[in-house]
């Protein structure tokens, strides 16, 4: 998928697909340095490093040919980027942000399907799970409609928070994920905070009704209404746990004045070394 949402589809219709490289080839890299004593080297630093993937396409019939080099030749362009989802095993995993390296359309006969060969460039290294949660942990179900009729000797459950204020989240990826937190005040609230693992993101500072603010445990980054925000945070303030570790991870939210007026989603995609 372009990035201006623009879609091209291999689904075995018009376009079959007959290679594919670098889906299961991640660019690993181990630093080193030599010990200064006895033998061997000490392991100073490890990291996964942008990849290179390529497809290589076959036309469905050579009287497409004509049409399917121009759609080609169009949608893909140097100056955009590209979200490459793969469908493999029943599981749908992507490459985000991808740049274009080569692309080659061979003149062949008329009669002959034509070939389609990319090369792209993918800069996360990882490749994503298609589910981000994108839940609510604020939310609240309603219970109650109507017409209502209850007995005046019972209580009455106007509605359930979808979550505990306390949410354990697995990561069963290849490597730790990162959370990325949008809170949206309904009024005011003072001193929202994000709570994962053993630390906390708190904002000393009150949105009004209609704020939103992100706290991005990737970029460290703090917004507010999409202004940079960091200046007000708690100076005891931890990212640590906002970077979730394989296993199983804790996320909650909190406020000094006005936790139950929040809503607070979560996003987090697992990451893969293949797709």
């Amino acid at each position: 998928m372009r990035n201006d949402g623009q879609v091209f589809s291999v689904t075995d219709t018009v376009w079959g697909l007959i290679g594919a490289k670098g889906l299961d080839s991640p660019e690993l890299t181990v630093y080193t340095q030599k010990a200064a004593i006895g033998d061997g080297d000490l392991v100073t630093g490890w990291r996964v490093g942008a990849r290179d993937i390529e497809f290589e396409l076959k036309a469905k019939s050579p009287a497409l040919n004509d049409v399917l080099r121009r759609a080609a030749t169009s949608y893909f362009r140097s100056c955009s980027t590209y979200d490459v989802y793969v469908y493999r095993y029943g599981n749908t995993r992507y490459a985000p942000a991808c740049y274009l390296e080569g692309f080659d359309i061979p003149t062949e006969k008329l009669t002959i399907p034509i070939t389609l060969k990319l090369e792209l460039l993918c800069p996360e290294g990882y490749f994503l799970s298609a589910d981000s949660f994108s839940k609510n942990i604020a939310g609240i179900i309603g219970r109650a409609g109507w017409p209502y009729m209850a007995q005046d000797t019972y209580g009455r459950i106007i509605g359930t928070y979808s979550f505990a204020t306390t949410v354990y989240l697995d990561n069963d990826g290849d490597a730790e994920a990162y959370c990325r937190a949008v809170f949206t005040a309904r009024d005011d609230v003072t001193n929202p905070k994000l709570i994962a693992g053993n630390g906390y993101v708190r904002i000393l500072g009150t949105m009004s009704a209609g704020d939103v603010l992100i706290i991005d445990g990737r970029t460290k980054a703090v917004t507010m209404n999409g202004v940079n925000i960091s200046n007000q945070l708690d100076k005891a303030s931890d990212f640590s746990g906002i970077t979730f570790a394989i296993g199983t991870n804790s996320v909650g939210f909190n406020a000094d004045i006005g936790s139950n007026v929040l809503d607070v989603y979560i996003y987090y995609n697992k990451r893969y070394i293949g797709a």
